[in-house]
């Protein structure tokens, strides 16, 4: 699921700023008393919470991007027609730097400053940047309903449930062949399902959930093959309609020889009043293709 991630131009942070999200009457998190419950029931809390909307957009976002030693600040929108598109348009000092159009199988981007333009398809994409994502992961990562990835037939694992530092913490469970290998520390047992299991087998990830309002606070995913670790935060959730979305978000990238870190803070978020879902590509504009390496 989580490979190496090569970061060459302006292009893939475009790419990836797709992945994030949110959304308004502040709702605070108090502590309070928690009843144990199990890991299925808390899912099944998260999914009646799933926001309910058929369009979703933030007017307003700012976002602060770093890998490695590269600091930079973008400011722009988005706007989410549910299971159809997304939109999302950046901004650099307020001069206009392109747009970007995702669908179910295909990545737009519009180049305003060095006026270009690039339409791939998702697997395309996912094999240039070496993100496994699709436009589904995209929509739930926009609206923090991240229980739909739990349920990913990748991520089909034991789970086990505990209270931490005030709020519900889920965990996945490795197949007992490969928890046996690695309490063991036998390397060589470990080299050999690697090659045989498939990728997903040895990925694990934990769940921080709020147990008040049964919201995501955070998502963690660990990759033991790759040696890659993502790790998402929600925060500052509103009540947006009738559903809360959160309005500040950070996306932390890990692997071996790469760290990233993106921060976004949303406002003016609205839901079911979007109705207009045009891209255009400028005529006089030049396809620019991406070369795989």
């Amino acid at each position: 699921m989580l490979n190496n991630i090569t970061i060459k131009n302006f292009v893939f942070i475009v790419v990836t700023l797709w992945i994030f999200s949110s959304c308004s009457t502040s709702k605070t998190f108090t502590n309070h008393d928690i009843k144990p419950l199990t890991a299925g029931k808390i899912l099944r809390k998260v999914s009646r919470e799933t926001p309910n909307y058929k369009t979703y957009e933030s007017k307003k976002i700012s976002i602060n991007y770093e890998n490695n030693k590269t600091k930079t600040t973008f400011s722009g929108q988005f706007k989410l027609n549910k299971d159809d598109c997304i939109i999302l348009t950046l901004k650099k000092l307020s001069m206009p730097l392109g747009r970007g159009y995702i669908t179910t199988d295909s990545v737009f981007f519009v180049n305003y400053f060095e006026k270009y333009f690039i339409e791939e398809n998702i697997e395309t994409m996912q094999t240039i940047f070496g993100i496994d994502v699709d436009f589904n992961l995209l929509q739930a990562l926009l609206t923090a309903d991240v229980s739909s990835l739990l349920q990913n037939k990748e991520l089909d694992k034991d789970l086990s449930s505990f209270i931490d530092e005030n709020m519900y913490r889920i965990d996945s469970k490795f197949t007992p062949k490969i928890d046996r290998a690695l309490s063991k520390g036998n390397n060589k047992k470990m080299d050999r399902y690697m090659k045989k299991m498939d990728d997903s087998e040895f990925i694990d990830y934990t769940v921080w959930i709020d147990p008040e309002y049964f919201v995501i606070r955070k998502i963690s995913f660990k990759d033991i093959k790759y040696k890659n670790e993502l790790t998402l935060q929600f925060d500052q959730y509103e009540l947006v309609g009738r559903s809360l979305f959160p309005q500040q978000i950070e996306l932390s990238f890990r692997t071996p020889k790469q760290k990233m870190k993106i921060e976004m803070k949303l406002s003016r978020p609205s839901v079911n009043k979007v109705t207009d879902f045009n891209f255009n590509i400028p005529d006089k504009y030049e396809k620019f293709k991406i070369s795989k390496k």
